[in-house]
């Protein structure tokens, strides 16, 4: 074997050009798998941040009827607790329950500000600043005031939503809302603080009050509209589902009440699922397309050295190590090209990691605000990903090398020795 491995070395080093444009081709093919795998893992894991910041939690507790009504943002149907003792009731045992770190507050509502000629819609959310910030740390994006405080009639909004209202920091504002009665009514406010999200639905559209204030004006008290359980891993929030099912089971006597796990129940979450075994084909196909320059060049060989393999032949060679030969060839190939690849990638992925990439440009004209999309995204560099994608390049350009090697194995001595 190792006088095989010495052969396919030297064997090589005779058609340096022809191995190089192999070797490169591999890497290129490398290099693109490495930064594509990098970009898509940047992309899921800006947008499952966001969805779980600002949507779903680890696991979410709703009233099932506000599932079917959130986009017309009801507040007739909410979290009141187990039997109508409220909210903070149902907080302190949940919390109780192994694996549940934290639980958020919201309840939001529709709103507007009327300017001279036009109406601004806004949505509020009502919230416990410490909580609030200690999850999404919504205070670290505030460029001018301070973060709302519990007890006080205040607001804190987005750069975006003042600067269609015509509101700064300091001045006060008049908020019209719908209460779950029907009676339309307005509340003024001051503005403490202006943050600043590259999320467009944050930033465009949403302001925080403390959530005491909120359910003052929505006269809503003991009420909000959705709580967010937090876990010390959201992969495995599943694992606290069988405990809460429990509890809700003997403690929700009207059964009105639905847990959401962060992955389910959600039309693009799952796509995503979908979307990622997609590219793992994608990445393949990328290398295999690579393969056709390396499984050419290999052919070229072998008709070239067809009168060298007969004469191996002659003098004892098996077909199986003449297989053995050129597959060595074609592996030693893929794991210079798969090296150099993974090398090179890993360096232009932990540069855009860095820097990152605006898509600001490609947005422009769609309704970001829904999806949570953010305009940039950093690539993920990881030791797991270089490693995956230099395995991937070695074993696909040996398996690819098999078909040109077995053309030269099944060569027969005496007509391979005929050729000139």
């Amino acid at each position: 074997m190792k006088f095989l491995w010495s052969l396919a070395k030297k064997n090589l080093s005779r058609s340096r050009i022809r191995t190089s444009v192999s070797v490169i081709a591999i890497a290129f093919a490398i290099i693109a798998v490495v930064f594509a795998r990098g970009l898509i893992s940047g992309v899921l894991v800006s947008f499952f941040q966001n969805h779980i910041y600002y949507k779903a939690g680890h696991i979410r507790i709703i009233d099932e009827e506000y599932k079917l009504k959130e986009r017309l943002m009801s507040l007739n149907y909410t979290v009141n607790g187990f039997n109508g003792e409220g909210y903070l009731e149902m907080i302190k045992k949940i919390k109780s329950v192994e694996g549940v770190e934290q639980i958020i507050p919201r309840l939001k509502f529709g709103a507007i500000v009327s300017l001279e000629d036009d109406l601004v819609g806004m949505v509020g959310w009502g919230i416990n600043p410490v909580e609030e910030s200690k999850f999404t740390g919504i205070d670290k994006k505030i460029v001018e005031g301070r973060m709302i405080q519990e007890g006080n009639k205040e607001v804190m909004m987005g750069a975006g939503l003042l600067d269609k209202i015509g509101r700064k920091v300091g001045e006060k504002v008049t908020i019209l809302y719908t209460t779950p009665f029907g009676s339309f009514k307005g509340s003024t406010f001051q503005i403490v603080g202006k943050y600043y999200s590259d999320l467009q639905m944050l930033n465009d559209m949403v302001f925080y009050l403390p959530i005491g204030e909120a359910q003052k004006i929505l006269e809503m008290p003991g009420e909000v509209t959705e709580l967010l359980l937090i876990t010390p891993d959201h992969y495995k929030a599943a694992s606290v589902l069988p405990v809460l099912n429990d509890i809700f089971s003997q403690e929700d006597k009207s059964g009105k009440y639905i847990l959401q796990l962060w992955n389910k129940d959600y039309d693009l979450i799952e796509l995503f699922d979908y979307a990622i075994k997609i590219y793992n084909f994608i990445y393949v196909f990328i290398i295999v397309l690579a393969c056709f320059v390396l499984v050419n060049t290999l052919i070229m060989i072998v008709n070239e050295r067809t009168r060298e393999i007969g004469m191996m032949s002659a003098l004892g060679l098996k077909s199986r190590e003449i297989l053995y030969l050129f597959t060595m060839e074609g592996a030693i190939i893929g794991i210079l090209g798969s090296a150099i690849g993974a090398v090179m990638g890993g360096v232009l992925t932990k540069v855009f990691s860095v820097v990152g990439i605006d898509y600001s440009a490609a947005f422009e004209g769609i309704k970001t605000e829904e999806y949570l999309l953010s305009p940039i995204y950093y690539t993920v560099f990881s030791l797991e990903n270089l490693i995956f994608c230099f395995t991937l390049g070695v074993v696909i350009v040996t398996i690819a090398c098999i078909i040109p090697a077995r053309k030269a194995a099944k060569l027969e001595p005496t007509e391979a020795l005929r050729q000139i």
